[in-house]
Parts: C-alpha cells; sequence; structure tokens
C-alpha cells in the first residue's frame, strides 16, 4: 500500500499566499482606477471678475460695446439691472447689433431678432443670447468670467 502525502510545503503556501495577495491587490487598484476614469470628480467653476467700466459711463438707452478675455459683449441696462450680452448669435455666430428704434438686437447673418433681455423672439437662432454674470461694487461695473 502507498501512502499519498497531500501536505502542501511552507514554501508552497506562501508562494501561493503572496500571488493570491498580489493579484487582489493589482486587480483591486485597477478598478479603483476604472471607477475614478469613468467618474470623475467635477471640478468647480472658477471666476474672475473683470472690470470693464464705471456706472456713470453706461448710457441708459445703448448698450455699451466691451471686449471681455477676446470676446465681445454689449452691456446694457433692463429692467432687470446690468446685463452683458455675448455679441455671438446663437445661430452662426455672426455678431449682432443694436436697433435703437426697435431696441432690439438684430444679427445681419439671417435676421435673428432678439428682445432687450436677449430672449430669441423670431428668425432661426435656437436659444437666447449668452450672458456674463455682471457684479457691481460701488460705481465700478465687473464682469465675470471663467478661468
Amino acid at each position: 500500500m502507498t501512502v499519498i502525502n497531500d501536505n502542501v510545503s511552507r514554501r508552497k503556501f506562501l508562494s501561493n499566499a503572496f500571488m493570491t495577495l498580489g493579484v487582489g491587490l493589482g486587480l483591486g487598484t485597477a478598478l479603483v482606477r476604472a471607477g475614478q476614469f469613468l467618474m470623475p470628480k467635477p471640478k468647480a467653476k472658477e471666476f474672475d471678475e473683470i472690470l470693464i467700466a464705471m456706472d456713470a459711463d453706461i448710457p441708459e438707452k445703448a448698450p455699451l460695446p466691451v471686449e471681455i478675455s477676446g470676446n465681445k459683449a454689449l452691456l446694457l441696462r433692463t429692467t432687470e439691472g446690468l446685463v452683458a450680452f455675448s455679441r455671438k448669435c446663437t445661430d452662426l455666430g455672426c455678431l449682432v447689433s443694436w436697433d435703437s428704434s426697435r431696441e432690439e438686437f438684430v444679427c445681419p447673418c439671417h435676421q435673428g431678432v432678439y428682445d432687450k433681455n436677449g430672449k430669441n423672439i423670431s428668425g432661426p437662432p435656437p436659444r437666447p443670447l449668452d450672458r456674463f454674470d455682471v457684479v457691481k461694487k460701488g460705481e465700478m461695473v465687473y464682469v465675470k468670467v471663467k478661468v
């Protein structure tokens, strides 16, 4: 009769244990990194305030054209207070101009029309004009732009 020795040697046991531990840690790290890749943390939006005008320099009935970080804008007094609108039409990106007789923004490309509050009221523009946040500190008027 033969005796079968199924005893695992200490060296073989430690080898298997460390191999299992290494594979487990490797797979765990890979899963954590995959989760971080698929669901990244949202970055907080950072804004800077840029001085664009004094309150007294802004006309009552007409917008003041300004350039903010390379973007052309119109600063206008509305019923809501001071508002800065991008001059870029939301249809094709043409520069809108102010029609003082109708008190509306007009796009020369396809005759898109926006009201005094930037809302698209006729023509092909799919949405209202983009806005910049305006902050008034004393007599100084600042516009918030994304960094």
